[in-house]
């Protein structure tokens, strides 16, 4: 195997750690440009009356005496999002900051065991400082969100230990999709997806430290107006929050320090629970600033029943760019229950947009070492957009029964690029660990399968790649119609009737002209009958049919029938 070390590998990049919100900062790496929206589909201004969105979203929320801003953006893209695309209609929606910044910090071992050893690490989590990018890691793995009753934020001072229970059983959604933007290079994007999840989350440098919100010179309080926010330096970010509208009229005379041009974002702060408009919980951030980061997060959620199982490996925070790696895979066993149903996977990218990709799912493995040597069973194509983390949903399930072998390899369509990786690393704050074992990640290289294993024996910064499989463990349970009848026939039709199955969305119909012949789909219908008409007089036809079931965007299948022969007068 020839493979370089991490850094100036082959197949590995720098790392990719994003800004260090709170004790500390790094350098951070900024995304590659997309294309931009069309100007004309996004308003002048959009979200920009802070009483309206106290109508619609919740309150802000105050971080206190910690370093936990991190924590509070991501919560609240999370309840923003959630009630805009309206998965939950309750503005009073609340949940847990603390325990999103505990498990940012204290990995648990994933349900099946894929997620061994991995570890992000620091002394105190509640003052270190952390970073979107954390945060997320942890979510994708379905380590929270939990309601805020079941661990509020005023227990933080006593918290230095949870029980386990509060990482994977007790979570009420799911982040399935981030979206990661130049907030400078690509504003009209930003605002398009502002549009479509209700708020992204930004970094940004706030001149001040906690508790003393009065003392910088560029907060401008007028009044009882919203207050402004303008840095004309460039400083380093210190603080998160969410940007949830904008206004590209907003006079720049309304600065203290005036910016060189009109245009701002309105900002939701952490630093007060008060509903009123100062600027603790709402201001306005000038296009112009000079210590606001390139990264805007876009976040989008599913209610945590969107799927009962999560596959995966990479339970480490910190993930690394792969190069030169365009056809890569993940190896996992079923073993959620007696029979599942593959319903989607995911994969991160990161420093590369409009990325086209192929993903093959292959059961029945005769060999873990070689993820292709199994039968095909599905097969999605799709371009990303953005950088970061995708759910993808298959076109149809597929089904597995418990124990089976199978692999999500990805074939991407764009040289230079790969699917992310984790990375160990040892820093002043923080540690990660990134624990991988064989038969678990490849990539082919040299006409071979290499597992990404062999590498971690010298290196071991090296752990598996972001690839994750996600099943429902009840789609496989559709049941089969027990019985279909002849209904009788015409010269040019012929009726076929059938049992209602529980919990069927509707039925398929297939006809074939020999018993054993190639049977076609002819009809689907949400009846237990069906009337097949237009055919020939005097001619024999063979029919099956399944029942069919929709869960989370895709057709869950049950069995076909045996054939029923009629025959046209």
């Amino acid at each position: 195997m020839n493979f370089r070390r991490v850094g100036t590998g082959e197949y590995m990049n720098r790392l990719v750690s994003r800004i260090f919100i709170g004790a500390i900062s790094v350098v951070t790496i900024a995304s590659a440009p997309v294309v931009r929206a069309e100007a004309e589909t996004i308003p002048a201004a959009y979200q920009y009356d802070v009483d309206v969105l106290q109508q619609t979203y919740p309150g802000t929320r105050d971080q206190g005496k910690y370093n936990t801003c991190w924590a509070f953006s991501v919560v609240g893209l999370a309840e923003f999002d959630l009630i805009h695309d309206n998965k939950i209609t309750d503005k009073s929606i609340d949940l847990s900051e603390l325990q999103l910044a505990y498990y940012t910090y204290h990995n648990e071992e994933d349900p099946f065991g894929g997620t061994y050893a991995d570890m992000l690490k620091t002394f105190r989590y509640l003052d270190s400082g952390g970073n979107l990018n954390f945060c997320t890691r942890a979510l994708l793995q379905w380590q929270g969100l939990v309601p805020e009753e079941d661990l509020p934020y005023e227990k933080a001072a006593t918290t230095q230990v949870l029980d386990s229970s509060y990482a994977f059983s007790k979570d009420v959604a799911h982040l399935q999709n981030v979206y990661i933007l130049d907030i400078h290079e690509q504003p009209q994007d930003v605002k398009k997806e502002i549009m479509e999840h209700g708020a992204a989350g930004i970094s940004y440098y706030s001149g001040q430290s906690l508790g003393r919100y009065d003392t910088t010179a560029y907060y401008d309080r007028t009044g009882d107006s919203v207050a402004t926010f303008y840095c004309p330096t460039e400083s380093t970010a210190d603080h998160a929050v969410n940007i949830v509208g904008w206004d590209d009229d907003f006079p720049a005379t309304n600065f203290k320090t005036q910016p060189e041009g009109n245009g701002a974002w309105l900002v939701r702060n952490s630093w007060s629970d008060q509903t009123g408009n100062d600027y603790k919980s709402y201001f306005w951030i000038s296009y112009y600033d000079k210590g606001l980061e390139d990264d805007a997060w876009i976040l989008d959620f599913e209610p945590a029943d969107n799927y009962d199982f999560n596959y995966q490996y990479d339970g480490c925070a910190l993930v690394a760019k792969t190069w030169n790696t365009p056809v890569c895979a993940n190896v996992f066993q079923a073993q959620g229950a007696e029979n599942e149903q593959l319903r989607a996977v995911s994969l991160a990218i990161n420093e590369a947009t409009n990325v086209p990709y192929t993903i093959k799912i292959y059961t029945n493995l005769a060999d873990r070492s070689n993820p292709r040597s199994g039968i095909l069973a599905a097969t999605v194509k799709g371009t990303t957009t953005y950088e970061g983390n995708y759910t993808i949903p298959l076109k149809k399930a597929v089904s597995l029964q418990k124990g089976t072998n199978y692999a999500v390899v990805v074939e991407l369509g764009k040289s230079g690029v790969g699917i992310d990786i984790e990375r160990s690393t040892i820093r002043t704050f923080f540690q990660t660990n990134a624990y991988i074992d064989y038969d678990q990640s490849f990539i082919y290289q040299n006409g071979r399968w290499h597992d990404l294993a062999e590498e971690a024996e010298y290196n071991f910064e090296t752990g598996n790649l972001c690839i994750k499989a996600f099943t429902d463990k009840s789609g496989a349970n559709i049941g089969k119609v027990a019985k279909v009848k002849n209904a009788g026939s015409t010269k040019n039709s012929a009726k076929l009737s059938w049992t209602k199955v529980s919990g069927a969305k509707g039925y398929e119909l297939y006809r074939a002209t020999s018993k054993n012949g190639i049977y076609k789909k002819v009809a689907t219908t949400s009846k237990t009958s069906y009337q097949d008409k237009n055919l020939s007089s005097k001619k024999t036809y063979y029919y099956k049919v399944r029942a069919y079931k929709t869960s989370g965007g895709n057709t869950i299948e049950g069995k076909l029938t045996g054939a029923v022969k009629t025959r046209t007068k």
